[in-house]
């Protein structure tokens, strides 16, 4: 499980914390709204205990419903981050928190601009839906040959590449007919970069491939390509993205240097 599953999310491993986040904004603009009516009191730091404990209880129920719950991530962090200030202002500083006194009807005004102008912006940054950004999780590719610090022939090069945790297709297929797990039935990609003696940059080009033999239905674990290869030393780069071609993330990627000399 890679770091970016754990804080990216659609249904995901980071749905939880999500979804926790969303139920404590909900909670704490409650007591925002309940400060304001009057009906808790919050003046002194002793006040914060009980609200805040009974937020940390209801958000921990989140969980049960991440796969929905963390859909509304998008303004449930605001209503969480605003809210708690306003609690902690009362709290902390002292400041009235009871209609119509400034800090609170600010507060509404804030809860409602900042949920209603950063939705969209946290939520596909958060919680991707899987047509905008597929998460790869457990999948890992490996380049069998060549092998790294490989001496090949030049000319056409057979790249072995086999893939665990997921599987190879043909690629350039609709996104209506893939596997809903992005890794399965994958489209591989190739990019050749020449290691210059001197150290220089040399720019990476994307080969043209073709993988036959592994339809979406019965995908591969290990396929062989055909690559053009002139004298030098090069790295390839081999990448699995989802099988219409948009890429994982995080790159589920792997590489290998190797060197191919002229037959004569």
């Amino acid at each position: 499980m890679t770091v970016a599953s754990l804080v990216l999310a659609h249904a995901g491993p980071g749905s939880t914390w999500q979804a926790m986040v969303v139920v404590a904004g909900v909670v704490l603009t409650g007591m925002v709204l309940a400060a304001g009516i009057g009906w808790l009191q919050v003046r002194r730091p002793a006040d914060l205990v009980a609200p805040l404990a009974a937020t940390a209880v209801l958000a921990s129920l989140g969980v049960l419903g991440h796969e929905v719950v963390s859909d509304g991530i998008g303004w449930g962090l605001p209503l969480a981050v605003v809210s708690l200030g306003v609690l902690l202002l009362g709290g902390v500083a002292g400041v009235e928190l009871r209609f119509p006194a400034a800090v609170p009807m600010g507060a509404l005004a804030l809860l409602g601009v900042s949920a209603w102008l950063l939705y969209a912006p946290l939520t596909i940054a958060l919680h991707p839906p899987p047509e905008i950004l597929p998460l790869s999780d457990d999948a890992e590719l490996e380049i069998l040959a060549p092998g790294e610090g490989a001496e090949v022939a030049a000319g056409v090069v057979p790249v072995t590449v086999t893939v665990l945790g997921g599987s190879i297709g043909p690629g350039g297929v609709e996104l209506s007919a893939l596997p809903e797990d992005p890794e399965e039935a994958g489209e591989l990609t190739i990019a050749l970069q020449e290691l210059r003696d001197d150290g220089g940059a040399a720019p990476q080009r994307r080969l043209d491939i073709e993988v036959v033999g592994c339809p979406v239905a019965t995908p591969c674990e290990e396929v062989t390509v055909e690559i053009a290869v002139p004298a030098g030393t090069w790295q390839v780069t081999v990448d699995l993205n989802r099988g219409d071609g948009t890429p994982l993330a995080p790159p589920v990627r792997a590489r290998a240097s190797f060197t191919a000399v002229d037959g004569g």
